[in-house]
């Protein structure tokens, strides 16, 4: 509703509509009517507007959670470094679990807690809780971003399964021979075929001990001969890293003619990438090893050779040092002969 009011030598107009309240000074009424029927109209259509798209909405209690997991593939996911997994794990809680066709604010620390038990009859404790860190994540932006009617992250209720014993496996010469040879390659050739291009990577991963990721996000351009070093922008806890490379691992890279600064360094997609090393490690009967064990084996080679652990962190990136243990893995009886020094 408008007002109109003589103030002085000027007309001071009024509108209250919806809740809303709106002034202005003008020289003439008529001016003053005039601005007052219009503000009063406009009022009115964003009402309507908001009216109609609160009604095309569900309500926030009804928002199914696979809403929510398909939202978190699309925006969330391509900004990490391990956005290939985490869409595959989303794709796989909507496809396989009826939990998470309910409406997301229906869902209890209860639930997630029988959820976590029947996934820990299928899958190993530390596949739960990489499982478990993700639904809390996807909890976590349904209720402080998107407001999805969630009113606490249920997975916070939920105790984690026990960390299992962090692995000690090496790869031993022995090893990274047979393994190349289910490859195809001889370790002394440039690859030509993507089978070789795995063994390549494998090489290249114990000389420097970076992450396949790392290896396989490599484009020539971030490979600097004069300087020996690999630089990597993005690392999986989100820092850049120089990485040095040793005389083996420059040896190594050199092997390769074709050094196009836009070309990647290991031209194999991460899924074939994965696919071929499963087959050559089943061929030579070693299936409990995996290319991650390149790194532990690479930063207890390289340990001894450097003065302090700040030398061997800032190779590996690690951040602490009850990560950097996990992967320093020497042999007792190496350790037995440096005490004889």
């Amino acid at each position: 509703m408008a007002s109109i009011q003589k103030r002085q030598k000027s007309w001071r107009a009024m509108v209250r509509r919806k809740g809303r309240s709106v002034t202005a000074t003008f020289d003439t009424k008529a001016e003053a009517e005039a601005w007052a029927i219009s503000t009063e109209a406009k009022i009115l259509d964003v009402a309507a507007a908001e009216a109609i798209a609160r009604e095309s909405l569900p309500p926030p209690e009804g928002i199914p959670m696979t809403e929510a997991l398909r939202r978190y593939a699309d925006e969330v996911s391509p900004t990490k470094r391990g956005a290939r997994w985490e869409q595959i794990r989303l794709d796989a809680f909507v496809r396989n679990y009826g939990l998470f066709q309910r409406p997301i604010a229906s869902i209890t620390g209860p639930d997630i807690a029988q959820w976590r038990n029947r996934r820990l009859r299928k899958v190993a404790a530390s596949t739960v809780n990489r499982e478990l860190c993700l639904l809390s994540s996807v909890f976590t932006y349904a209720m402080r971003e998107w407001h999805m009617g969630v009113t606490f992250n249920p997975c916070s209720l939920v105790t984690k399964p026990r960390k299992p014993r962090a692995r000690t496996q090496r790869i031993s010469l022995e090893d990274r021979q047979s393994l190349i040879a289910q490859l195809g390659w001889d370790g002394k050739k440039e690859p030509s075929t993507q089978a070789q291009w795995v063994g390549f990577a494998l090489y290249l991963a114990l000389e420097t001990a970076m992450r396949k990721g790392e290896i396989l996000s490599l484009h020539w351009a971030d490979i600097d001969f004069e300087a020996r070093h690999a630089y990597l922008s993005r690392t999986k806890n989100g820092d850049e890293r120089y990485v040095p490379l040793s005389k083996a691992a420059m040896s190594l890279l050199r092997k390769i003619k074709d050094r196009s600064p836009e070309r990647p360094v290991v031209p194999v997609a991460t899924g074939n990438f994965d696919r071929l090393f499963r087959l050559a490690r089943k061929g030579a009967g070693l299936e409990h090893i995996r290319f991650h064990d390149s790194r532990r084996e690479a930063t207890t080679t390289m340990a001894p050779k450097l003065s302090n652990v700040l030398e061997l962190a800032a190779i590996t990136g690690h951040k602490s040092l009850s990560m950097l243990q996990i992967y320093y893995k020497p042999k007792p009886a190496d350790l037995a002969a440096r005490l004889d020094v």
